[in-house]
This record gives C-alpha cells, sequence and structure tokens, in this order.
C-alpha cells in the first residue's frame, strides 16, 4: 500500500484491475492444467517422502535414477489421491490436506526407520493406542510435545484453510467426478499394478521387508500392507473346531 499513497485514486483502481486480471489468469492457467500439476506435486512429493525414509538425499536421487519406473509408479498412485480435489470447490484445501496426508506418512516412517530396522505398515496404525507405552522406544517426552505440537498445529492450519481458503468457482461436477474417480481406483490403478508386476518392475512378495520399502518405494509397500494385511481366515475354521480338534488329539483318535 506504501507503493500507492501517491498515485491518484483512478490509477490505484486501474492498478489493482490489472493485478486481478493478472491473479484471474493465473488461476484459469492453473485451473486448465491442474491434472498435469498434480503430476509435478505427486513426483515432489514422492521424492521428498523417499528422501525423509531413506534419510539421505543422494540415495533419494539414486531410487529415482536407478529405478525410474518404480518411483513414476508411486508418484502415479499420490497422483490418484489428488484426483480427489475435483469434488469438491475447496480445491486448495483438498490438495494440501492430501499432500500433507501422504508427507506426514513419510516422516513417521523415517523416525521409525531412526529407531527400528523394519519399515512403517499399515499395521502399525493398528497399535497406535500402545504408542504412549513404547514411546520411550521412539522419542523422550519432549519429542513426543512437539510431536502434538505440530500435529495440532496441522489440523488447525488445515481447518482455516478449508473455512477460508479459496474456492473454485467454476461449476463442480460432483457426482461426475466421483464416479470417474472411482472408475481410475477401481479399473485403471489395478490393471497398471498388474502390468508393473507381469513386467517385474514391482512384486506382490518381500522376502526383506525393510529391502522390500528400499526396492519399490514407501507409497506403493505402504499401500501394499494396507491391501494385503495376512492369510483370510479358513472356512470352517471357529473356536469350537480347534477346541475339537485338540479334544481329539488328546484322546489318540
Amino acid at each position: 500500500m506504501k507503493k500507492l499513497q501517491g498515485i491518484h485514486k483512478p490509477e490505484r483502481k486501474e492498478i489493482f484491475h490489472i493485478e486481478t486480471e493478472q491473479k484471474k489468469r493465473m488461476v484459469s492457467f492453473l485451473n486448465r492444467w491442474s491434472v498435469l500439476f498434480h503430476v509435478l506435486l505427486a513426483c515432489g512429493i514422492c521424492f521428498v517422502i523417499e528422501w525423509v525414509s531413506r534419510h539421505s538425499f543422494v540415495e533419494a536421487c539414486a531410487f529415482v535414477i536407478d529405478r525410474n519406473l518404480v518411483f513414476l509408479y508411486n508418484a502415479f498412485l499420490v497422483w490418484v489421491t489428488l484426483l480427489f480435489v475435483y469434488i469438491f470447490k475447496r480445491r486448495m484445501a483438498a490438495r494440501v490436506f492430501i499432500s500433507v496426508f501422504w508427507l506426514f506418512l513419510g516422516v513417521v516412517n523415517g523416525i521409525v526407520l531412526s529407531k527400528r530396522v523394519s519399515p512403517f505398515g499399515w499395521t502399525d496404525l493398528a497399535m497406535v493406542g500402545d504408542l504412549l507405552t513404547m514411546k520411550s522406544n521412539y522419542f523422550t517426552n519432549w519429542q513426543a510435545a512437539i510431536a502434538i505440537a505440530i500435529v495440532v498445529a496441522l489440523c488447525v492450519m488445515l481447518v482455516i484453510l478449508w473455512k477460508r481458503g479459496p474456492r473454485f468457482q467454476g461449476k463442480t461436477h460432483r457426482v461426475t467426478g466421483a464416479i470417474a474417480v472411482l472408475a481410475i481406483v477401481t479399473l485403471v490403478v489395478p490393471g497398471v499394478t498388474e502390468a508393473a508386476k507381469s513386467s517385474n518392475v514391482l512384486t506382490e512378495y518381500f522376502s526383506n521387508l525393510a529391502q522390500g520399502y528400499k526396492d519399490y518405494g514407501f507409497v506403493y509397500s505402504f499401500t501394499s500392507s494396507a491391501l494385503d494385511t495376512g492369510m483370510s481366515e479358513p472356512e470352517g475354521y471357529s473356536e469350537e473346531a480347534i477346541q475339537e480338534i485338540l479334544a481329539r488329539a488328546n484322546s489318540g483318535t
């Protein structure tokens, strides 16, 4: 505003009008090419995750160069999650939320790997209730307080951004967008994944979990751990059936 103090009101209005038009053009440009920008954003998120997980910028670069198809597949998964922003009016807030979600998981994985050999997986989420009893194994009280403060600050920031952040001014086709995203998730992602597995770009079994995360990236490995949580319950399995088997074994029949 100091720069405008010596400018007459008509000139100020003209300057503000020019700035508004520039902003509109910029927003229009970003919206028009948002899918492409999501690709770049997804690649950036994956690189930061690998950097934090490997505790090395050089190793993250080596992963991108040496295993570029695997890296691109990880970025593809993040890109698919970013498609959900088109369902909402608050696209910027949704975009930030999804980005923070992936980065948060990557940071957690980096912290976990600094304390143990096995990486952070989906099953670890089921043991969040035990975190307080095991906190001395992972962090001190001060570190825990700082971590909680950061998480609370992020949540507050996301809430403020959702309520007061910019809204998409065009028409939002929520139903059509939801159907399109669902089709990509249920049809395109499995198809690309199977193609990657058949060409030996990916694998569905890790003989060594820690090495598997390094070879195939955090995003794919974590997602696999969420989808494959172990063997399914056999047909006819129950506590009564087990007791009957034990009774037979004890009786020698």
